[in-house]
């Protein structure tokens, strides 16, 4: 989908103005104008915008001051300077003042769209850019391998709910597969070129939840050091994902419903409007409907997230599934094998498929990485398989232990069989060294 600049004329010619709105416009660009500098800088502070086009000739603040102004209030605005007294001196100096490209009147409509253009494929660039410094900072997720007719159904509907904007809630417990699914609504939908960007609501600072979602500038509470660009601006043109929605708080839940509702924002200490054009997706594995009743979870944002409910069914209801799961987590995780590994012996895939796998797809996904990295033949054994989940089917069969009971137990039992390999083991467990290090030192296992 083609992106829509909100644009910004500071001239005092009216039939610039006019001449301006009338060909941008026609592009589908959103116009504001202004006819002095003060008028212009008023309308700046005020909402952002992404391209100024900008006179140098103003009869109350010249123009080079007024280009440092707005660079000043947000350098990622993109400025065209134009000037009827062009010349190579002043766009000189407006680029070095951080002017993006210079106009000389009278110029063209065709000149024009082309230095539009131009700016446009710039914020584009931009955008991309910050985007894949924060993807890269995420794990990327693998494919949704099924062939259950559970599955089946919400990958039909998937499909047709993705061509459109429509917001989106997934349901289902823990470890269902709930960010893979709102990343294929994304890339199967119009905006698959802009950003896909996931907040982990689960895991986000209360206190700093607001400048992760509007972003704040500099100065706006305690080591706010810099301009920060929040998720929803990030997110423009593209993908929102709210994983674990649930557990944001009442403050931030009427917030969140304000940007959704009016698709604008204001960041953390400021009073400027940002408009955003993002597509929403919400993922929960809590009942928001009883949320609600409890008064835990605003109703009116319920009904803004909860437009297409998708429910997407355990892995216990999509046993058919385990087979080809286990085969491909295998595939991930085969250059971690210490021996030449061709597969599961069939009795270890018939005990992998009957197991309950209250973690889900998560779990097994864990317990494969596990049986690779321990394997000690070419094929999975049966035996393996009962070592891997038998912590589980020991604690449920027979003594009650509390879950940190069960996580020392278990982490003692793997680096027993890893001889005290703490990087395998680590792998082993499905977390990092760090992690292992602070669970040794809490359990005293050293």
């Amino acid at each position: 989908m083609a992106k829509i600049l909100k644009i910004l004329v500071i001239d005092d010619d009216p039939a610039i103005i006019q001449s301006c709105a009338r060909v941008l416009g026609r592009d589908g660009h959103e116009i504001d104008s202004a006819q002095n500098g003060a008028q212009g800088l008023n309308l700046f502070a005020g909402s952002a915008y992404d391209l100024v086009l900008l006179d140098l000739r103003m009869p109350d603040i010249d123009g080079m001051s007024l280009l440092s102004q707005l660079r000043e209030q947000d350098p990622r605005t993109v400025i065209i300077v134009i000037s009827g007294y062009g010349s190579v001196e002043s766009a000189v100096q407006a680029v070095k003042l951080g002017a993006f490209d210079f106009l000389s009147k009278p110029f063209t409509p065709g000149e024009l769209r082309r230095s539009v253009n131009k700016s446009k494929e710039y914020l584009e660039q931009e955008a991309e850019r910050t985007y894949l410094k924060e993807e890269l900072k995420r794990r990327r997720p693998g494919e949704i391998v099924s062939r259950s007719e559970a599955m089946n159904r919400v990958l039909q509907t998937l499909k047709r709910v993705a061509a459109t904007d429509t917001t989106v809630l997934l349901t289902g417990e823990s470890g269902t597969g709930k960010g893979l699914v709102a990343r294929r609504i994304h890339q199967v939908s119009p905006r698959e070129r802009y950003p896909y960007v996931a907040v982990d609501c689960s895991t986000l600072v209360p206190t700093l939840f607001e400048s992760e979602l509007f972003g704040h500038i500099r100065g706006a509470f305690t080591g706010a050091d810099s301009n920060k660009i929040g998720k929803f601006e990030l997110s423009n043109g593209g993908t929102l994902f709210f994983d674990e929605v649930s557990n944001i708080s009442l403050d931030i839940q009427a917030k969140l419903l304000k940007a959704v509702e009016e698709r604008a924002i204001y960041q953390v200490g400021s009073n400027r409007l940002i408009r955003v054009d993002t597509r929403l997706v919400a993922a929960t594995n809590k009942d928001l409907a009883q949320a609600v009743s409890q008064g835990s979870f605003r109703e009116d944002l319920f009904y803004r997230l909860n437009v297409v409910p998708i429910q997407l069914p355990p892995l216990r209801d999509r046993r058919e599934d385990i087979p080809l799961l286990c085969g491909y987590f295998l595939d991930q995780f085969r250059r971690l094998a210490p021996v030449g590994l061709r597969g599961f012996a069939p009795p270890a895939l018939a005990l992998l498929s009957s197991h309950h796998w209250p973690g889900n797809v998560r779990e097994l996904e864990n317990v494969v990485q596990r049986l690779v990295i321990l394997a000690t033949g070419s094929m999975i054994s049966e035996e393996e398989v009962e070592a891997a989940i038998g912590v589980v089917s020991r604690v449920h069969i027979g003594e009650i232990m509390s879950l940190a009971q069960l996580e020392e137990r278990h982490i003692k039992e793997i680096l027993q069989r890893l001889d005290g390999h703490r990087t395998q083991t680590a792998k082993a467990l499905g977390i990092d060294r760090k992690t292992l290090l602070h669970k040794i030192k809490k359990y005293n296992l050293a």
